[in-house]
């Protein structure tokens, strides 16, 4: 990249951050302008470049302020469709914020949720930061996810999506957001104990009797080892009792 061109992209953000400060002033101010930096430093500068300064700035504000109580657990999603005489800024698209804890699959999955509703994704802004939050689940610092410090990884996800303008239809898109990001969390706690299930199976594998079934269980544990190699998404497992 040219110096020219990351000078112009450093601009841009800092313009976007500075916008999103609004007439806030103080530490709150500050808060606004470095969770922008942070919201749209990962993004692609010529997406960012053909929107309107104003409405980035809404959208990250609204991210921020939507993100200010999480008490872990369940993501909180939202979709709406910001009007500039309510929210003060604007969008031709239907947008979806989802705040909640770092973890695997969750753009991917939010993604094919997306598409399963047979929607159109237009953008997709997706920063992970370190979150300090007091016992009530209210936001008190953030930070990039990298260095040391206190607070939690967590994932705010903006998504644009085709406009819908039913009521119902909104909260059916959140809905199934909010379906498949529980089923994402739920895979995500069990996966460990899954893959420690699975390491304890080659070894039950490897408890054979004859020379034959010592041949059939090696090739077994293989297979079992090379899963275990990151080559599944383990996402459940089924026992069954062999009767006969």
């Amino acid at each position: 990249m040219r110096a020219g061109k990351k000078t112009d992209d450093a601009d841009l953000l800092a313009r976007i951050a500075r916008a999103a400060r609004g007439s806030q002033s103080g530490p709150q101010a500050e808060l606004a302008e470095r969770f922008a930096r942070l919201y749209y430093g990962g993004a692609d500068p010529q997406e960012l470049a053909a929107r309107d300064l104003n409405d980035l700035a809404g959208a990250a504000a609204a991210h921020l302020e939507f993100g200010r109580r999480h008490a872990g657990g369940a993501s909180r999603v939202q979709v709406f469709n910001p009007k500039l005489e309510e929210q003060g800024w604007q969008s031709t698209h239907t947008v979806v914020q989802i705040v909640g804890d770092d973890m695997p699959f969750l753009v991917d999955s939010a993604t094919m949720e997306i598409n399963r509703q047979g929607l159109t994704l237009h953008l997709v802004i997706h920063p992970v930061l370190r979150v300090q939050r007091d016992a009530r689940g209210i936001l008190q610092d953030l930070a990039p996810p990298a260095g040391a410090g206190e607070g939690t990884h967590e994932s705010f996800i903006y998504l644009e999506v085709d406009r819908q303008t039913d009521a119902a239809r909104l909260k059916e898109i959140g809905a199934g957001l909010q379906r498949v990001l529980a089923d994402v969390a739920a895979a995500v706690a069990d996966w460990k104990p899954m893959q420690q299930r699975l390491r304890e199976l080659v070894g039950e594998v490897g408890a054979t009797r004859s020379p034959r079934d010592t041949e059939e269980a090696r090739e077994a544990q293989d297979f079992l080892a090379w899963l275990l190699d990151n080559h599944m998404t383990l996402l459940g497992y089924r026992d069954y009792e062999l009767v006969t």
